[in-house]
């Protein structure tokens, strides 16, 4: 099976020299766009509300239009014999997701209003101008968005509430391997003794990929599994970076819980990364507009 190969030069040519090169260097893809949220795209260098909205504006309501399918003009006959109809009403494009259909509508408008651009809040009035202007109907995600003055690979938290579903923890085995074999993974996280790790090896290049080979620098290789599947269990997990880039994506929670534990968890990443290593801290949910930190 042939890949046709991307040619970044040639994407984005109806943006803004500065803003096409940040998403070419980003190597964010043209379908991408249409799946992140508005603190997702603010969060990459450079990329301001102004240069968000250029970008939703020009490129994202481009991607709708090629997707609504368009329709052949009828005409007019003189002839007086009835003719069947052989156009096809059910439109076999997959439908269009709601956050575009009203994107500009008053509830995006209203809620992008609450916010100003131009001011940084403290975590605690960030979290409760996100839940002002959420406008899901659904739990939604917080997450935040950090960018560093250097690239940073891991980093390792406990957080002291929940942030996000809870992962399943599984220790390699014989049983494990075994479903491992069959295309079975029914965990997120897979943690395995070193004596393990030969076995383990082979299965390397299905397991990488999806991001559940052992690794000692995730600390999921250790000679106490079942002490560090507990940790994992508590709340620990492993921050990771982008590779090529010093951006930092982390999911705090949902905006069901409590502003008291939504902050913890924000203070508790913030005090691993490292608030003198962070040029711009970003909080979002899902579909709702950024609010900028006040890093202290």
């Amino acid at each position: 099976m042939s890949h046709k190969t991307i040619v970044w030069e040639d994407l984005y040519t109806d943006l803004g020299t500065r803003i096409a090169n940040t998403l070419r260097t980003a190597r964010v893809k043209p379908e991408q766009l249409s799946t992140m949220s508005d603190g997702e795209i603010t969060a990459l260098p450079g990329i301001g509300e102004v240069a968000l909205e250029e970008i939703r504006a020009k490129y994202t309501l481009s991607l709708e239009k090629k997707s609504t399918p368009k329709s052949t003009p009828k005409v007019a006959t003189e002839s007086t014999e009835p003719t069947e109809s052989t156009e096809n009403t059910e439109s076999t494009d997959p439908p269009r997701r709601p956050r575009h259909i009203n994107r500009g509508g008053k509830k995006i408008k209203a809620s992008k209003s609450k916010v100003d651009r131009k001011n940084l809040y403290t975590p605690e009035d960030a979290i409760k101008l996100i839940k002002n202007t959420n406008i899901t109907s659904f739990d939604a995600t917080l997450t935040l968005h950090l960018n560093l003055i250097e690239r940073v690979s891991r980093v390792e938290v406990t957080f002291p509430h929940m942030a996000g579903a809870k992962k399943k923890i599984a220790i390699a085995s014989d049983a494990v391997i075994a479903e491992i074999e069959k295309g079975k993974f029914n965990f997120d996280i897979l943690l395995a003794t070193p004596a393990m790790m030969p076995r383990l090896a082979k299965h390397a290049r299905v397991l990488g990929p999806k991001g559940l080979m052992p690794s000692p620098k995730a600390g999921t290789v250790t000679p106490d599994p079942e002490a560090k599947k507990a940790e994992f269990a508590g709340g620990k997990t492993m921050l990771k970076g982008e590779g090529k880039f010093p951006l930092m994506h982390i999911v705090l929670g949902k905006l069901s819980q409590p502003d008291k534990e939504l902050v913890a968890n924000l203070d508790t990443v913030l005090e691993a990364v490292k608030v003198n290593k962070i040029t711009k801290a970003t909080l979002a949910s899902t579909m709702s507009p950024g609010v900028k930190l006040l890093l202290s």
